[in-house]
């Protein structure tokens, strides 16, 4: 989904323009209560000394299922556990090395959403003329998570990225799909918040679209896992048991020896165990329907997330949605054998609550930001995820963007978040189309328009003294030089004539998905607490521990696709053949 269909969707009633929280985007005053859950954290989500050290409910392990329960045991070199992106690349490079897989996955189908997949460099990259991703943009991203990060998984993913993604273009090509390259926000290579590009996918000549998968670059990840499923089962002997859901990890002499197997439940209520004689990799996803572990793990966020998420069964077939998924399954039963959890604390997010106005690509809207009170609060040059982690301070985490019809002429603009809306065509045209949207979203109540200013600022039910703040603004883009917040003087857009537009973000958190989880090292094997790895134990995907901290950046585009499951299940297939 578009980010603009979707604000239209969720704010058709006008409440980006009033500025009020959403419905669900509210701290939910709904918590468990009693020792060692939710209850232990404070009403806006901050843990205690004593809560942060207590045992939680979900790392208590369950009494293990009875053997006869189990109706049938299945043996294999490798059981993947999960069918996203990760879970298959893995089990793909594995068989590809000879090994008897078998991929168990609670879904239907095999599972994606969005589409970008980060690489440092790759053929694709080369046919249109895109160069060589620097270690400058990997040094970027780790200081920016305050170099909290695991170096060497970043730069394993520096050194291999290019051979992965091109074992995955020659996936995709031979079977008959596109390969397309989304462009990153333009800016100098330089600069702080630059990007260069990330790999996506699109149907091939003759291909029939499928309606279910929201079409642009940055949205087709299903076509990928697809085809790695049809890889893995025609024509490599591999086996994908759908509806067979992980619950427990089999860990010989008494939970210290080797991972041997995982139980999984069936729909029928039955159990089967699936030995993995050399391995077994989790890719089960993220933790972020799960209410316990979000106030352990990321109590900033936890609050945001829908009680109607938090107590629902999750859906394994999940596509793009925002606020929330899964349940930590794969966390939860790394935990119950001995693995320990990542350094980092709190874990971090992707997405957030949303910085408003027309955005550039993944960049931030570019003119003038102000808080309900008026104000302006930051420098407005950067990401838009970065500055939603500004929007999360402000009063009311709401935020509102001013602009002039001249912005439109100021700065290349997108339809969304991905560039395949990008506004196109001569500039009489786009300048047109662009104003043309804004004012198709005044109709839906997510703009507001006026002649003048100030009755921009009354309709966003901004003070009047807010105008106070545009003037003192514009006075400083006409100077060229930001003397308050230092932005760069070409991002510096003086207001022109009139009508002007607002919006505000109206509190909304834009929530995807939580990264991270079990500790693992740079061979994706899960450790316990003392980092030494689990025998027979590996994980891959979202759930990788320590690669990334504060908020996702974006900053290195389609790092989690790129890195956590193209590069690092590619690689763990092919450790895994060669070393277990």
């Amino acid at each position: 989904m578009e980010r603009r269909s979707f604000l239209k969707g969720a704010l058709a009633s006008g409440a980006l323009v009033a500025g009020s929280a959403l419905a669900g985007c509210a701290p939910s005053d709904k918590k468990e209560g009693g020792a060692g859950n939710a209850g232990d954290a404070t009403d806006s989500g901050t843990q205690t000394a004593e809560s942060s050290q207590r045992e939680w409910s979900f790392e208590i392990p369950p009494e293990p299922i009875a053997e006869d329960a189990i109706v049938e045991t299945v043996e294999a070199d490798v059981i993947v556990v999960g069918a996203g992106t990760s879970g298959l690349m893995t089990a793909v490079s594995a068989a590809e090395e000879g090994l008897d897989v078998i991929v168990v996955s609670a879904s239907t189908k095999p599972v994606a959403r969005g589409g970008s997949n980060n690489a440092v460099y790759c053929k694709a990259m080369e046919r249109e003329g895109f160069e060589r991703l620097t270690p400058f943009m990997f040094q970027k991203e780790i200081f920016y998570a305050g170099n909290q990060v695991d170096e060497a998984k970043w730069y394993k993913h520096y050194n291999n990225s290019e051979t992965a993604m091109n074992w995955v273009i020659d996936l995709m090509e031979n079977a008959g799909y596109r390969v397309k390259v989304e462009k990153g926000t333009p800016g100098s290579p330089t600069s702080l918040y630059y990007e260069t590009c990330s790999v996506g996918w699109d149907y091939g000549e003759g291909m029939e679209p499928d309606p279910d998968i929201p079409s642009g670059t940055g949205m087709m990840q299903p076509l990928l896992v697809r085809e790695l499923a049809r890889r893995l089962t025609e024509d490599l002997n591999g086996r994908i048991d759908f509806q067979n859901k992980g619950e427990q990890l089999v860990r010989e002499a008494d939970n210290t020896g080797r991972v041997t197997a995982i139980i999984c439940s069936r729909t029928d209520g039955s159990y089967a165990k699936y030995v993995g004689r050399r391995a077994i990799v989790l890719a089960t996803g993220d933790f972020s329907a799960n209410r316990d572990m979000m106030y352990r793990f990321a109590p900033n966020y936890a609050p945001y997330i829908d009680d109607a998420v938090y107590d629902s069964e999750p859906n394994y077939d999940a596509g793009f949605q925002y606020g929330g998924l899964y349940k930590g399954d794969g966390q939860r039963m790394g935990l119950w054998v001995g693995a320990g959890w990542q350094k980092i604390f709190p874990n971090c997010v992707m997405g957030g609550f949303w910085s408003p106005g027309p955005h550039n690509l993944y960049s931030n809207f570019l003119g003038l930001l102000v808080n309900v009170k008026g104000e302006r609060f930051m420098n407005e040059d950067c990401l838009w995820p970065c500055a939603s982690m500004n929007n999360f301070g402000q009063p009311n985490k709401t935020s509102f963007a001013l602009w002039g019809q001249d912005y439109a002429s100021q700065v290349p603009l997108s339809g969304s978040w991905n560039n395949d809306s990008m506004f196109q065509g001569d500039d009489a045209t786009r300048v047109a189309t662009i104003i043309e949207s804004w004012d198709a979203d005044v109709k839906t109540g997510a703009i507001a328009k006026g002649d003048t200013m100030e009755s921009v600022i009354e309709q966003l039910g901004l003070p009047p003294e807010t105008i106070d703040t545009v003037n003192r603004y514009n006075e400083l883009c006409l100077a060229g030089e930001d003397t308050d917040f230092y932005k760069d003087p070409s991002c510096l857009l003086p207001f022109g004539d009139g009508p002007y537009y607002g919006q505000s973000n109206g509190g909304l958190i834009g929530f995807l998905t939580v990264l991270g989880g079990l500790a693992t090292d740079p061979q994706m094997r899960v450790c316990d607490k003392e980092d030494n790895p689990i025998p027979g134990l590996y994980n891959v995907g979202t759930m990788v521990g320590d690669m990334y901290a504060t908020n996702y950046s974006f900053m290195v585009e389609g790092a989690n696709y790129g890195a956590n499951c193209i590069t690092f299940g590619y690689l763990t297939g092919k450790h895994i053949a060669e070393n277990e």
